[in-house]
């Protein structure tokens, strides 16, 4: 079956699409440090060529059309119902972030870049007791205990997620009031929270999707409060070929431009007042190598297919920062 769906599912979809496809189809656990060289490394300029233009421009968003259309909880599942135990193999031990850390120096470990980022984002969000603060897709709860550490006050702290592995690893661990639902199409009690807050989670919400959403979260923050966002954008407008292949992990999300991100939250009434740029790559690395070093236990939890999605995950995302295609950035934006 490989051999036949390789030379369709590249003629659709690209190359790149048919050969990660083809990669994490194999019936062994992908050797660890060829498949890292094979993504990042250097490709043939008419590779690159033919990548850059295939599937053409005009075909592009016709392709993802089904996926665009799907309910979101159908690709969240996909990736985040896998296993809780499994992403504890590879993520940090304290917080388990699965976002972007800060290795400030270099030489940190990943729990201290974690704690670097925990602490970044905190004193954007500058929590106090007693307001009422939102995180959009709270994963495990990572930044809502960072807070909670920080002002002692748990009540008045509230998630959504659409994972339900997360959802019941909040109730099992950490107390916090948190909910199995969309926020994209979640409605909003108007003035309702002191600060509302996302950390990777924007990268779900579809282009068309993005002004509306922005509009009804500016009317759910009480006045004088404030939207804190870490995210990754695209950086050229255009959707570009390889986009296509992100719907191997993330099926039904697609990432919209950093300007089309700034005109809707302006137009929604924000103001950006702190812009930060951040690098992802070193956080990908930590997580391929710790994948790797546990690869015993993760082939216990999860069959081959997942751990060679998670193996060609972190090595496709390096390129993508790398090549300049996305960058991840942190606001600050308060209600005017």
């Amino acid at each position: 079956m490989r051999p036949l769906l390789f030379p369709l599912e590249a003629l659709v979809y690209g190359p790149p699409y048919a050969g990660l496809q083809n990669l994490i189809r194999s019936p062994e656990p992908l050797e660890a440090e060829s498949t890292w060289e094979l993504i990042t490394g250097e490709k043939p300029a008419l590779y690159n060529l033919v990548c850059g233009h295939w599937p053409l421009w005009p075909l592009r968003w016709p392709l993802l059309y089904a996926k665009m259309k799907q309910d979101h909880v159908l690709g969240i599942a996909a990736h985040y119902d896998v296993s809780n135990e499994f992403y504890e193999l590879f993520l940090d031990k304290k917080y388990m972030f699965y976002t972007c850390a800060d290795f400030n120096r270099g030489d940190e470990t990943l729990e201290e870049a974690q704690q670097n980022k925990a602490d970044f984002i905190l004193k954007m969000i500058d929590p106090n007791p007693g307001q009422k603060i939102l995180e959009l897709g709270c994963g495990w709860g990572s930044m809502l205990r960072r807070i909670h550490q920080h002002t002692g006050d748990k009540e008045n702290l509230h998630g959504i997620t659409l994972s339900k592995e997360q959802v019941a690893y909040n109730d099992e661990h950490n107390g916090f009031q948190v909910e199995f639902d969309d926020f994209i199409t979640r409605q909003y009690e108007p003035e309702t929270y002191d600060t509302i807050f996302s950390i990777g989670a924007w990268e779900h919400v579809r282009p068309k999707e993005v002004a509306p959403l922005a509009k009804k979260l500016y009317g759910a923050i009480k006045p004088g409060g404030k939207l804190v966002k870490h995210f990754f954008c695209r950086v050229p407008d255009r959707l570009f070929a390889t986009a296509i292949c992100s719907q191997i992990y993330f099926p039904g999300s697609i990432g919209s431009p950093y300007r089309a991100n700034v005109k809707a939250f302006e137009e929604a009434g924000f103001r950006i007042v702190q812009r930060t740029i951040h690098d992802y790559r070193p956080t990908l690395r930590a997580w391929f190598d710790n994948l790797v070093a546990n690869r015993e236990r993760a082939l216990e939890l999860v069959d081959v297919h997942t751990y060679n999605r998670y193996l060609t995950f972190f090595p496709v995302s390096w390129r993508y920062f790398d090549d300049g295609m996305g960058m991840l950035v942190r606001w600050v934006m308060e209600k005017r």
